[in-house]
């Protein structure tokens, strides 16, 4: 499918399901693709810390790519990750995620070198799809403020602006974004990436959103940032209010989180990769809870 053009787009980082043995659950990944296809999403993150990308194998993650590539029947889109500060692995990684059926691909700012804009400067140009620069610099802590800067707000800009980018996924520091966005192009998207923060990010300008959230509540993720972009901030935030209980609860609890939350919405969520632990049956409860105050469920 073509990537769409209007905004907002909204897509997910996808949890990867597991069998009782540890492996990789495709029948999962089929069943679950099915029932995201009935929902507002826009298309699929995979290789992603969502998805455990640390605990998957180079092969797996490839195999991922394919098995959502042929259950999603042509519709919606496929982002795949790409996390690695070496130019030639990255090409080389990119390159296998578009032969196995990804149209963009979504790179983080590199970790392990100060020369960013090297990087990317050689990377994108032969990258054989668009690519979604994303700014996060630590992988599995999504507490916001904190988050640490891994260039200039005007270096950002224009690596946003390179031929070959699509656009970008800004970071939870709000006070760093807000400044990075008025060096982004109007005409390149600029995305959220955290669910607490869907209505100040979009207030500073954020036209669509990569987050954990829209796996649960794909609906409401796009609604808080539709009324925004429509003016109507009344609405978003009558939908922010009530949903932001349900982000804290479920990504304060990492993949584990997501998944049970995924059970409960009667996805196929299932046990994190070994040798993390499921949420405990009371975490569970709380987790429930807020999807309820949240009306998800």
């Amino acid at each position: 499918m073509p990537i769409p053009t209007s905004n907002p787009i909204v897509v997910a980082p996808n949890p990867t399901p597991f069998k009782a043995d540890d492996s990789v659950d495709h029948a999962a990944i089929e069943r679950n693709v099915e029932k995201w296809l009935k929902t507002p999403l826009s298309g699929f993150v995979l290789n992603s810390e969502n998805g455990e990308e640390q605990f998957l194998s180079e092969a797996e993650r490839l195999d991922i790519v394919r098995t959502v590539n042929a259950a999603r029947n042509g519709e919606k889109f496929i982002v795949g990750g790409v996390d690695s500060s070496s130019v030639t692995d990255s090409i080389r990684t990119a390159e296998a995620l578009v032969d196995a059926g990804a149209e963009m691909i979504r790179i983080r700012i590199p970790r392990l070198t100060k020369n960013v804009t090297g990087y990317f400067e050689q990377v994108v140009p032969r990258v054989p799809a668009p690519v979604l620069i994303i700014h996060q610099m630590a992988p599995g802590s999504f507490m916001g403020g904190d988050a640490p800067v891994g260039a200039e707000a005007e270096v950002i800009g224009d690596l946003v602006d390179l031929d070959n980018v699509f656009g970008y996924i800004a970071s939870g520091n709000v006070r760093f974004e807000a400044r990075v966005r008025n060096f982004v192009t109007t005409d390149k998207p600029f995305w959220l990436g955290n669910g607490l923060l869907l209505l100040a990010m979009s207030v500073i300008g954020a036209n669509g959103a990569c987050l954990m959230l829209a796996n649960v509540a794909p609906a409401e993720c796009h609604q808080i940032i539709s009324s925004v972009m429509n003016g109507d901030l009344k609405t978003a935030q009558e939908v922010q209010s009530r949903i932001i209980e349900a982000d804290k609860q479920i990504l304060d609890r990492g993949a584990a989180g997501i998944k049970a939350a995924l059970d409960l919405l009667g996805y196929v969520g299932g046990a994190p990769r070994l040798p993390n632990p499921s949420v405990s049956d009371a975490e569970r409860e709380i987790i429930r809870a807020a999807m309820a105050q949240a009306q998800l469920i």
